[in-house]
């Protein structure tokens, strides 16, 4: 969209905005109202078309590295530690190096004091090894003099055990040098302990092409031709050595005193290099790296499993909002229908503001959209509730829908309000795939107030202003009547605190085995079979049993989990492995069954220094969350209510992790992101359980506080047991049809919806009156207190807002 036309638009939605808040006259709010969604959704619908959703690259294809620069060496030898003029040079070298034209998709970001993030969108598995490679090799250039009777002394060192000459070592070629019918004739020289020209006198190097092959050009900066022509002079008609990375390309005779800064690198084996041979060694040689790099992290999906994700994602999206349509439909009937239509324009605003401003949909991403469904309903489920009671009230359908709007507002904008403050948390604090999650849960959290709050209220006021609709029929699911249930309180305390011991009990059993490779480094390989196929276990141990890590080294533990899709028919194979293992691992699989096997494969590894940095950062995480979520609880309630609140939560979030262990899963990021959630969740049903127990008290109904948080209890009861299907069913079906990355997710929110329900009912209220109890504080009249102190504030705003408009 043209930036001067998504200026006006927007800035035409902003007004429009605030005419509908600050009007009182119906007709207008209405007319205002309807243009404003009737806008609001057009260019959201036509911003998504045209500008498209950026893909991640878990479902577009390519890779993610973290690297970490080295500590480099001084001319001296001791350490030079990393600077920032380091991480910077080393992303420009390899802007070069994996981008020579600047063809390639790349972007590369510095992460910390010696760290940098590369992403590389829409690169094929094999150039996937090749970029390891070229990331993690350094290209150390270096001159040496070859001894003038090398092979004869290399022999007589051997056969006097290995007493090396003094002032020489031997080094080994690339490949072996070979006569031409293939004999080698020397596959080592013995060379000077010393270089005698370091490569950083090379200015430039190139790929050149004559009779005898591929060619490596170098040109000397004008210090460096000196240097090169003093030790020609010196050693004519001697070999010299060029050696990159310790091992010997070329050693070429000094066929003259005189070469003008130039020299040429050939294939040690004399058939010369291939095509791509020279003009990676070319590039390697322009953009020396003065710091080695290790990689730390890694994940790479090939494009297929991308697409495959992205299928999964969209059936998975449309059951779950086929599954929460027939819910509202049964339960609200013709006003489900409008909770329905306020959904679908929430999810057209959410995918047209990540297009607008660029936001990346990843696979996490998906799961958040999935969730946003499931959770959008719940603002609906409060409003129908308080409209279902209002009428019972006896009040008219225009009475009842301005009272359930208005009543309902204060628990919607709190329950949204701490749930947009996980979601900040964890888009500040996450990194990686997990970051588009939050973006996508911040977005549909004000995305579902939009069209809760706005878009079924003006839906409504058309229906009632033409006498569509004159009553709002629902069914009822609980008895209107109140239960003594704070009576079976301590019951549940007891069952609480034995799942938690359950919980963490199961964690210590499995030790460091409860934690995936996020947390304790290592690698996992995910393979997507095409539909009908399947490759047994014991085809891929045996394929296991003939592979060996870089080095030499065993696999080590191999874990094969199986899932499979029965929508699509696809079997998805999760294969845990050690770091190193991964990249082995994927490209034999890749080497072994061809594409009409596999759909696709995706790769993450992750090294032990992140692992250990993600499970501070998560502890992290997790800890400012809670004490975010309770001072704003202490904002809003008295302490009594912020205490109980923030224990039940605690509840929640302690127990899920050790519950999902013990149903099979391994801890990962994706779950730090599930229980921040859960956080939001959990919280929303506690606050609307306290929003309506001060009401009561509000209200005097008499009675004493265990008979007021009864009553108040079980009036929102029925909101409480609506609620959690409608989060859940959207979840369930990512649970069963989602792929295994999904299905991290999804199990750890199914067990914290299940646990938010029950704890805001059976844990929260009832701590709230045993802290009242064992302090001796009268909660009715700190909330008799504060409504004065709300009424004197609002009594102080309204008469400054009089004073004003005299003045004027």
């Amino acid at each position: 969209m043209n930036p001067f036309a998504t200026f006006f638009v927007g800035a035409s939605i902003l007004l429009m905005l605030l005419v509908y808040i600050g009007t009182a006259v119906h007709k207008t709010k209405r007319w205002v109202g309807t243009i404003l969604v009737a806008l609001t959704a057009f260019s959201a619908i036509y911003t998504a078309k045209t500008m498209g959703l950026q893909l991640g690259i878990d479902l577009r294809g390519g890779s993610e590295f973290i690297v970490q620069l080295q500590p480099g060496e001084n001319d001296d030898g001791t350490k030079r530690a990393v600077t920032s003029a380091d991480v910077q040079q080393a992303i420009d070298i390899l802007q070069k190096r994996l981008s020579p034209g600047g063809e390639k998709d790349l972007t590369l970001q510095p992460e910390g004091t010696d760290r940098v993030v590369i992403q590389m969108p829409g690169i094929t598995d094999e150039e996937i090894a090749g970029v390891r490679t070229t990331i993690q090799t350094v290209a150390h250039l270096e001159f040496r003099r070859v001894h003038p009777d090398s092979r004869t002394k290399l022999e007589q060192i051997k056969a006097r055990g290995g007493i090396k000459e003094p002032g020489w070592v031997e080094m080994k070629y690339r490949e072996p040098v070979t006569a031409k019918d293939g004999t080698v004739i020397s596959t080592s020289e013995l060379v000077r302990d010393t270089a005698e020209i370091e490569g950083k006198y090379v200015s430039k190097a190139f790929r050149t092409v004559d009779a005898e092959g591929n060619k490596v050009a170098l040109e000397f900066n004008s210090e460096g031709a000196k240097l090169f022509d003093e030790l020609a002079a010196v050693h004519f008609r001697n070999s010299m050595a060029i050696i990159v990375d310790g091992e010997i390309h070329s050693a070429p005779q000094l066929n003259a005193k005189q070469y003008g800064g130039r020299a040429e690198i050939s294939g040690g084996s004399g058939s010369g290099f291939s095509e791509q041979e020279a003009e990676t060694l070319s590039t390697l040689l322009s953009n020396p790296l003065q710091n080695p790099m290790k990689i730390l992290s890694e994940s790479s999906v090939s494009s297929a499993y991308g697409q495959s994700s992205i299928e999964q994602g969209k059936w998975i999206g449309i059951a779950a909002l086929g599954i929460t349509t027939l819910f509202m439909l049964f339960i609200y009937r013709l006003a489900g229908i409008v909770a329905i239509v306020g959904l679908i324009i929430n999810i057209a605003i959410l995918f047209g503001s990540m297009a607008l401003f660029g936001f990346t949909l990843t696979m996490p991403g998906i799961a958040g959209v999935v969730l946003t469904i499931g959770m959008a309903v719940d603002a609906n489920v409060l409003i129908y509730e308080r409209l279902r009671e209002e009428m019972e009230a006896g009040k008219t359908l225009v009475g009842a829908l301005e009272a359930a709007y208005e009543k309902a507002f204060s628990a919607i904008a709190d329950s949204n309000i701490t749930t947009l403050i996980s979601a900040v948390i964890l888009f500040v604090i996450a990194g990686g795939l997990v970051k588009g999650f939050a973006v996508t849960l911040m977005i549909g959290i004000l995305s579902s107030m939009i069209g809760a709050l706005i878009v079924t209220r003006v839906i409504f006021m058309w229906i009632v202003d033409k006498n569509i609709l004159t009553r709002i029929h629902t069914t009822r699911i609980i008895p209107d009547k109140v239960f003594d249930i704070l009576s079976s309180a301590p019951k549940f305390i007891i069952a609480s605190l034995i799942v938690t011991a359950v919980s963490f009990g199961t964690i210590a059993y499995k030790g460091g085995q409860s934690f995936g490779i996020d947390f304790r480094g290592g690698g996992r390989v995910d393979v997507a079979l095409k539909e009908g196929k399947n490759i047994p276990d014991a085809e891929f141990e045996a394929l296991f049993k003939t592979l060996k890590q870089p080095g030499g080294k065993d696999l080590g533990t191999t874990y094969i989990q199986r899932k499979n899709d029965p929508t699509t028919g696809i079997l998805n194979v999760s294969i845990r492995c050690e770091e190193l293992s991964g990249p082995v691992i994927q490209s034999a699989i890749n080497g072994k069954w061809n594409n009409e096997t596999l759909a696709g494969t995706s790769i993450a590894t992750v090294g032990s220094v992140i692992g250990d940095e993600l499970a501070k950062t998560s502890l992290w995480a997790m800890g400012i969350a809670l004490l975010a979520i309770f001072a704003y609880l202490m904002m809003r309630f008295e302490f009594a209510f912020a205490l109980g609140a923030i224990v039940a939560l605690a509840h929640d979030v302690l127990m899920v992790p050790g519950l999902c262990v013990l149903f099979g899963q391994e801890l990962s990021v994706i779950h730090v992101g599930a229980l921040l959630t859960i956080a939001g969740y959990s919280i929303n049903d506690t606050i609307v359980v306290f929003d309506r127990i001060r009401e009561t008290i509000q209200r005097g109904t008499g009675g004493s506080m265990r008979d007021m948080m009864n009553e108040a209890i079980c009036k929102t009861l029925s909101r409480t047991l609506l609620t959690g299907p409608t989060a859940l069913a959207p979840m369930v079906v990512l649970l069963f049809l989602g792929n295994p990355a999904m299905l991290e997710f999804a199990m750890p929110i199914t067990i914290g919806v299940l646990l938010g329900t029950y704890s805001s009912i059976f844990i929260a209220s009832p701590l709230v009156l045993w802290y009242a109890k064992k302090t001796g504080t009268s909660l009715k009249r700190q909330v008799l207190d504060a409504q004065v102190e709300q009424l004197k504030a609002q009594q102080a705003v309204a008469a400054a807002a009089v004073a004003g408009g005299t003045k004027l």
